[in-house]
Formats: structure tokens, C-alpha cells, sequence
């Protein structure tokens, strides 16, 4: 089991970023009140509340990789508060569970937002987005109708597209009906990464480029990394997937694998050839289906499914470039400039591990490929657990339960494996 990300690629966000310094010269103390394994949305949202509720405590975030190169900066950059499923509740949660879930994920979104407000942080925040789901099958295009009537039971009117508007906005008649999607916000999620890392307030110390090999002992427990030990009263582990490595969740997520695309820069022709709207972005009404946005002058596309292992580079490329041909025939080329993968954490149940896993040991893990807003919210309030601040969402959380058990290896990769081909294959078009 890796203890840290190994990707094959690097992620094309951040290639399209300038040069930042890496911070991954050691500090010259050793001691530490507290200590956040992981520097992604989850643990930079935990060390910002930490260094708010307890500004007389140093605090050491340690991250494996480097910011906008870690899972947080290879996602599509859409802030959703999309609910989880119903079973993601506890059993004495009444019927308004969505309300409920969205709430304490827009609490996360107001939160980033005003971080990001006040840092100063450029992300190409655009807090007007086009973002649509969209169904390309009849099969699918009756799903999203049904998830229309959902969400106005909660109390939402989506907004519908039918073909013809689709086409207009995206520039292929691929979809044949879309609804407006719970997305508050597009941005770019490397830079948006990198800017809450820049962010932290002056009791925070930041090393990258640093895995941490070991979790040992009672508390005072000592971290062993590829910088020496470091010793800490507190330790928040917050690097989702790699939580496993320390005993965390070990059989309650798998990790899955998808693979995003910039194409170069495009055109003038090809540029219009995508719409007339200057950004816009399509999320697939179908989990195993594909994602796109016109960003700047160029389209991103994101799709496939692997268990565990990432796809070589070369494997990626051409599916992503067949998925790309498939929508957009008439564009001059179907190259792709960037191509990278990344991985999230997968419940069974679509639930988090969070809360004290030891005296003196906090974890939240299971994104469930949502973590931007989920993630900001889980380690601000695992903060606040800590520091026993509590609050109405705090308690609201501590009613949630958390993920299933999973069997055991070879079975549980014989029945990820077969589900995920399973629903590859459903997915059709929607691919």
C-alpha cells in the first residue's frame, strides 16, 4: 500500500500555472501541539481553523507531493452541493436529509468563497457558471427529468435545455437534454489549491514534497518522514486514500482512477466551433460518464474508470481523444495537449470516516470524488472537534454515520472491477 500519490503525469491545471517555490525546506523545530498529514482542501480547511481557534499553537502541515500537483489540483473544478445519497445519514434523520446535506456543503462553499475574498486568491473564480447536466440517451435523459423532480421537492427549479439550446451553448448535438446543476462556482482547482496553501495564516508551517512514513506510539506521537521526526500533542490526518497507510479506513475505501485532458490552445474557428458562450461546463447524468468545460481558449475532458493502478499516459490519451472525436467530429484536430489522472477516495455508502480515531488522533477520509466543498467543510469542523468548539453543524455532522465495510482483497477488487465494467458498459453514449 503507497503512503503517498505517484502520479504518471503531471497535472495540467498546474501546467498551465507559473513556477511557485516549493516549500520543502524542514523547520528547525521538531515539536509541534499540532500536526495535519495532508495539505489538500481537507487539511489546509483543518489548519485554517486550527490556527483561528488556537493562534498561541504552532501547527506543521505536511504534504507528500506539492500544491496543485496532489489529487486537489487535478479535479474539474466544480463547486457542487449536490446532496450524497440518502443512506449517507443516520437513521434518525427526517425526510429534509437533502436540505441538510446541502447545507453544511454550501457551508463550505461560504467559507472558501470568503477565503478566497480575502486572500486575494486568483482562481478565475467565476460565480456565474453555465454548468449543465447534461444526458446524451433516452435511457439517461429520463434519470435527469426524475432528478428535476427531486430537486423541486427540495424546493429548486432547475432550469432544463433541450437539444436545440444545448447545441447552441456547446456547439454539438450530442446531448438531447441538459438541467441546469447545482454548481456554485467554476475555478481553476490547481490555482485555487495553491493559493489557500499561500494563504495559511503565520502559526502554520507548510512542508512539502515530505511523505510521512510512519504513525507510531501514544501522544506524543511521532510522525517518521523523509525529513527526520517530528513529534506532535495532536495529529490530523487528512490525506483521504493515504489514510489507509496509517490504519484509517483501511477496508472502507478503494481508490478510483480518472483521467482529465486539455486540448492546446484552439483557434479562432475551432473556438466558436465550441459555442458562443466564452466558458461553460458539462457534467455527464450518468456517474460513468464524461466531463467537459470550455475554459480560456481551450476544452478540458475528463472520463474513464480504473481500480487502484492509474492507466499509462498513452491508454488515457486515446480514450479521452475518442471521447472528444465522438462529440466534437468537426473540429480541425482532435489533439490533446495535457493529459493526467488522479484519484479519489470511494465509499461503498457515500459516507466519511471522520471524527477522533485515537486519543489525540483526528481523521476525515472518503471524498468520494466531491472534495473541494466536502473537504473544506469536514476539516474546518474536524478542527472545531478537536478544539471543542462546538456548533450546530458540528453536531449536525456527529449524527452522520460513516462508511461500510468492505471485504477483502481479491474479492473486493473482483467486485469493484465487474461494477465498474458493468456500468462502463450501461453508460453507452453517455461515455
Amino acid at each position: 500500500m503507497r503512503h503517498a500519490p505517484a502520479y504518471k503525469s503531471v497535472s495540467g491545471w498546474n501546467a498551465l500555472l507559473p513556477a511557485r517555490d516549493v516549500r520543502q525546506d524542514p523547520p528547525a523545530t521538531r515539536r509541534f501541539r499540532n500536526i495535519v498529514i495532508g495539505a489538500g482542501f481537507t487539511g489546509l480547511a483543518t489548519a485554517h481553523r486550527l490556527a483561528e481557534l488556537c493562534p498561541d499553537e504552532d501547527i506543521l502541515v505536511i504534504e507528500a507531493a506539492t500544491l496543485g500537483e496532489s489529487a486537489s489540483g487535478r479535479n474539474s473544478g466544480y463547486l457542487l452541493i449536490n446532496p450524497g445519497e440518502p443512506s449517507a445519514n443516520a437513521t434518525d434523520f427526517t425526510d429534509d436529509w437533502a436540505t441538510r446535506q446541502m447545507a453544511m456543503v454550501q457551508a463550505g462553499f461560504d467559507l472558501l468563497r470568503t477565503r478566497v475574498k480575502t486572500h486575494g486568491i486568483d482562481c478565475d473564480w467565476n460565480s456565474d457558471p453555465l454548468a449543465i447536466t447534461a444526458a446524451a440517451t433516452t435511457r439517461v435523459e429520463k434519470s435527469a427529468r426524475e432528478t428535476r423532480q427531486k430537486y423541486q421537492e427540495w424546493g429548486l427549479s432547475p432550469r432544463e435545455y433541450d437539444r436545440k439550446a444545448l447545441t447552441r451553448i456547446i456547439g454539438t448535438d450530442y446531448y438531447r437534454y441538459g438541467l441546469q446543476s447545482l454548481t456554485r462556482a467554476l475555478v481553476q482547482p490547481a490555482a485555487l489549491h495553491r493559493g489557500l496553501g499561500d494563504a495559511l495564516p503565520g502559526n502554520v508551517r507548510l512542508l512539502e514534497n515530505c511523505a510521512v512514513r510512519a504513525l507510531g506510539g501514544d501522544a506524543p506521537y511521532r510522525l517518521a518522514t523523509d525529513r527526520g521526526e517530528f513529534v506532535a500533542d495532536r495529529v490530523f490526518v487528512t490525506n483521504n486514500l493515504h489514510a489507509r497507510f496509517f490504519g484509517i479506513a483501511r477496508n472502507r475505501m478503494i481508490g478510483i482512477y480518472t483521467y482529465g485532458a486539455f486540448t492546446p490552445e484552439l483557434d479562432d474557428r475551432d473556438l466558436d466551433l465550441l459555442g458562443e458562450e466564452p466558458d461553460w461546463g458539462i457534467l455527464p447524468a450518468h456517474r460513468m460518464g464524461t466531463t467537459m468545460r470550455k475554459t480560456g481558449r481551450r476544452l478540458l475532458i475528463r472520463s474513464g474508470d480504473s481500480y487502484e493502478r492509474e492507466d499509462a499516459p498513452e491508454k488515457a490519451r486515446a480514450m479521452l481523444t475518442r471521447l472528444y472525436r465522438n462529440r466534437f467530429p468537426h473540429m480541425k484536430t482532435h489533439d490533446l495537449e495535457h493529459v493526467w489522472g488522479g484519484v479519489t477516495a470511494v465509499t461503498h455508502n457515500g459516507r466519511f470516516t471522520f471524527g477522533q480515531v485515537r486519543p489525540g488522533i483526528y481523521a476525515s477520509a472518503g471524498c468520494d470524488g466531491a472534495g473541494v466543498l466536502r473537504g473544506t467543510i469536514h476539516g474546518t469542523l474536524l478542527a472545531e472537534l478537536a478544539c471543542d468548539s462546538r456548533s450546530p453543524l458540528l453536531e449536525e455532522r456527529m449524527k452522520m454515520g460513516g462508511p461500510d465495510w468492505l471485504p477483502p482483497e481479491p474479492l473486493r477488487y473482483i467486485g469493484a472491477s465487474t461494477l465498474l465494467m458493468l456500468e462502463q458498459w450501461r453508460a453507452g453514449k453517455e461515455r
